[in-house]
């Protein structure tokens, strides 16, 4: 990934659905767009990432982290551009990144999915990657589980959340991984 890609961001579309609204990019200026390449591109030994371009244009950012030289594993992240959602891109992006992480030497990825994002979850089976274990965490920062509740989305995430005694949410979050061969 290049600082140029970085801008690239303003342009994308924005979640419509509220159960991904927490998952549009803030407005970009020059200062926070500076910021965010600081710290995608930060340290290549703990964080590394990558673009992924279509026709020119940037659609993804991937990007692996909390990497251990010790066991050639890394966590994985991955964001697409909302416009295109289910056209089968994030799987063919997925696909080809792990492809280029096999090839820089790492045997193994992993992630955390939110239960409820059945989309994210089919792309990640779909690129071999499998369900480890899940446990009961908090939200992610910006989700109203309360209105998700209340809204269309009630049934995807009634199922993937509990509320606690303390009067707080916990959401179902899935740990994937992948090994990967030569």
């Amino acid at each position: 990934m290049r600082r140029a890609d970085v801008d690239a961001f303003a342009a994308w579309a924005r979640h419509a659905d509220p159960l991904f609204n927490h998952y549009n990019l803030p407005d970009l200026t020059p200062a926070t767009a500076d910021e965010l390449w600081a710290f995608l591109s930060g340290t290549p030994a703990e964080r590394r990432a990558y673009a992924g371009v279509l026709n020119g244009q940037v659609v993804a950012t991937l990007v692996v982290r909390d990497m251990d030289a010790a066991t050639s594993a890394g966590e994985l992240g991955i964001m697409l551009d909302p416009a295109y959602l289910g056209q089968g891109l994030g799987r063919r992006i997925l696909g080809a990144f792990v492809t280029v992480l096999a090839n820089e030497g790492f045997r193994r990825l992993h992630l955390e999915v939110a239960g409820y994002n059945r989309r994210a979850i089919a792309a990640y089976l779909a690129c071999g990657f499998t369900a480890c274990d899940e446990y009961w965490a908090d939200p992610e920062p910006g989700i109203d589980i309360e209105a998700l509740l209340d809204g269309p989305a009630a049934d995807t995430v009634s199922e993937n959340v509990r509320l606690e005694p303390d009067g707080r949410y916990r959401a179902r979050t899935i740990r994937m991984e992948r090994r990967l061969n030569q």
